[in-house]
C-alpha cells in the first residue's frame, strides 16, 4: 500500500460555537453531542502512533463541529503534526495568533470557513492575512446558500484584493421547499462554476452526479472518523462501520470496493479509481 497516499477525515467532535442554519447538524446538536469522546493529547496519540506504525505518515483532515474549542486543541494539533500532515476545517473563531506561534506551516494548512451569520468580514480577513504572513497555506470557502449568494460577487472581489483565495461550496438541503444542488439554476451554477475548482468538482459536488459503483479507495487508502471514534468509508456510508480508530486492531481495508453511495457531496469522490 503507498502510505504517502492514506488520508482520515475526522469529525475530532460534534460541537460548534456557531448555529449556521445550511449545517448539517443544524437540529441535531444536542442529540450529536452524546457521540463525542474527550481524551487528551497524549491519550490522542497513543491511537495516532499506532497508525503511523501501520501505516507511516498519513494526511488527516480535522474538521467537525469546530475543532478550535475542542480542549488543548493546539497542543494536540502540534503533536499530531509531529508524525502526520494535518489540515484544519476552522470557521476562524480560535486563537490564530497562538496558533502561529506555535504550529508549523510546513506540516498543517487550514481552510477557512466565512460565515457571515456570527463572524464579521474584517476579522475574517485580519485572521486569514495573519495565517498567510505566517507561512500557512490557507483560503476562504464560502457557501453557495441560496439567501448568500447575492454577495459571491462583492465578497470575491474584497478577497482577492486582500491576497486572500476565495473558493465556493455548493449547499446540500433544503431551503424554502427547494432541495440543493438540484435546485440551482443553470445561471446560478455559471456563475460558481469558476469557484469550484476541477471538472470532478462541478460533477459529483454542484451536479450531484452518482458514483454508485465504482471502484473507489475509500476505506483501503481513505476513511472517515465519526465523533466517538467509529471509523466508516466516507461520510455518505456513515451508518457502515469498518472499525474504530480506538481500537488496537484497526486497520483499514485490503483492497479498493466500489462505491455503495448514490451521491458524494463532499470531496470524497476524489478517492474514485
Amino acid at each position: 500500500m503507498d502510505t504517502q497516499k492514506i488520508k482520515f477525515s475526522w469529525d475530532i467532535h460534534y460541537k460548534c460555537n456557531f448555529r449556521c442554519p445550511y449545517c448539517w447538524f443544524y437540529k441535531e446538536w444536542a442529540n450529536m453531542k452524546k457521540r463525542n469522546v474527550y481524551l487528551s493529547p497524549d491519550e490522542w496519540m497513543v491511537h495516532w502512533k499506532r497508525i503511523y506504525d501501520k501505516y507511516g505518515e498519513v494526511k488527516i483532515e480535522i474538521v467537525g463541529g469546530e475543532p478550535s474549542i475542542y480542549p488543548n486543541f493546539i497542543e494536540l494539533v502540534k503533536k499530531l503534526s509531529s508524525i502526520h500532515l494535518v489540515k484544519i476545517t476552522t470557521n476562524l473563531s480560535g486563537d490564530v495568533e497562538r496558533f502561529v506561534k506555535e504550529i508549523s506551516p510546513e506540516r498543517v494548512n487550514l481552510d477557512l470557513n466565512y460565515h457571515v451569520f456570527f463572524i464579521d468580514l474584517e476579522t475574517v480577513i485580519r485572521k486569514a492575512r495573519i495565517l498567510n504572513d505566517a507561512g500557512f497555506k490557507s483560503g476562504i470557502c464560502f457557501l453557495a446558500y441560496p439567501p448568500q449568494m447575492n454577495q459571491i460577487g462583492r465578497l470575491s472581489r474584497i478577497f482577492n484584493e486582500a491576497g486572500i483565495n476565495f473558493a465556493l461550496a455548493a449547499f446540500w438541503g433544503e431551503h424554502e421547499g427547494k432541495k440543493y444542488p438540484e435546485s440551482y439554476t443553470q445561471e446560478d451554477k455559471e456563475m460558481m462554476r469558476p469557484y469550484l475548482g476541477d471538472i470532478d468538482r462541478l460533477s459529483y459536488h454542484l451536479n450531484a452526479k452518482s458514483p454508485r459503483g465504482k471502484l473507489c479507495n475509500a476505506g483501503y487508502k481513505y476513511a472517515s472518523i465519526q465523533g466517538e471514534g467509529n471509523v466508516v468509508r466516507c461520510g455518505p456510508l456513515s451508518g457502515k462501520s469498518i472499525g474504530s480508530i480506538l481500537d488496537e486492531n484497526f486497520r483499514l481495508l485490503d483492497n479498493p470496493l466500489p462505491c455503495e453511495a448514490d451521491h458524494c457531496p463532499c470531496n470524497e469522490y476524489d478517492n474514485i479509481c
